[in-house]
């Protein structure tokens, strides 16, 4: 097998390992990593949560001391920073890797090519670009909010075949199916946010939950568009299971959604 036949093969699994925190890694990207030393792989992670180590973090803890001299597979460029967690590429460089093969460069202003070259500065050969266009669509919220300054929108339209979403009199029916339904709850699982209009609000009263986890907390944030504050205090979206953000407009004030703790209004 070629060298680059090889490195195409690391990095694949490296973008398996960075779906696994798909519905668990956000608001940060989804980053895996695969080390690799003889074409064995000694040392496999991914980004679980938000605060906890990285992908990088997690491979060498499982590589041990086998890491020196040692390849690492990355689909995102190492951070450079201190955050919640100390700097990837200071991590990588300790632990004597040789070679760091990443897919897409990091374009967040604390890393943006600085954990590259901290990389090269240490004598370690970096190779940038492999499976980007994967990398990039597996990160494509998180890639739009620093790039763009906007999050990545997906649309849920259910609708017949000649575009109605209810009955003539405003009755609402299944139009889906159960199985289109329980799809919709894994990409509400794996977004940041939910958002609906008041009218939805108040016609169907949906709880906009992801409801295929027994782990509530992973609920993305419900986001109500209610520019005359009429979200009733019975709806589900303040039964407490999610936070709930309600946009309305400035100069409307109701003293009883301005007391409830369940959501917060901008």
């Amino acid at each position: 097998m070629s060298n680059t036949l090889s490195d195409e093969l690391y990095m694949r699994r490296a973008l398996e390992l960075a779906e696994k925190g798909r519905c668990t890694a956000r608001p940060n990207p989804k980053v895996g990593c695969v080390l690799v030393q003889e074409n064995n792989i000694i040392g496999e992670g991914w980004h679980v949560r938000a605060g906890t180590p990285h992908a990088e973090i997690n491979a060498l803890y499982q590589a041990g001391s086998q890491a020196n001299g040692s390849t690492a597979y990355v689909t995102l460029e190492p951070c450079a920073h201190h955050g919640k967690t100390p700097p990837c590429c200071d991590a990588l460089i300790n632990a004597g890797v040789r070679r760091v093969v990443i897919a897409s460069e990091d374009p967040f202003p604390q890393v943006n090519g600085k954990g590259i070259e901290r990389l090269r500065k240490a004598g370690i050969n970096v190779e940038i670009g492999l499976l980007q266009k994967e990398a990039e669509e597996l990160n494509c919220g998180f890639l739009s909010r620093v790039r763009r300054g906007r999050p990545w929108v997906r649309a849920k339209i259910g609708m017949s075949l000649d575009g109605r979403t209810a009955l003539a009199d405003g009755r609402s029916k299944w139009i889906t199916s159960a199985k289109s339904r329980e799809d919709v709850h894994k990409w509400r699982l794996s977004s940041c946010a939910i958002l609906t209009g008041i009218g939805t609000v108040l016609a169907d009263d949906p709880q906009l939950t992801a409801r295929v986890s027994h782990d509530m907390n992973l609920s993305p944030l419900r986001i109500i568009l209610d520019s005359q504050l009429r979200t009733p205090l019975k709806a589900k979206v303040l039964d407490k299971t999610a936070p709930t953000l309600i946009v309305h407009h400035p100069d409307v004030q109701d003293i009883k959604l301005t007391r409830c703790s369940t959501f917060m209004m901008s």
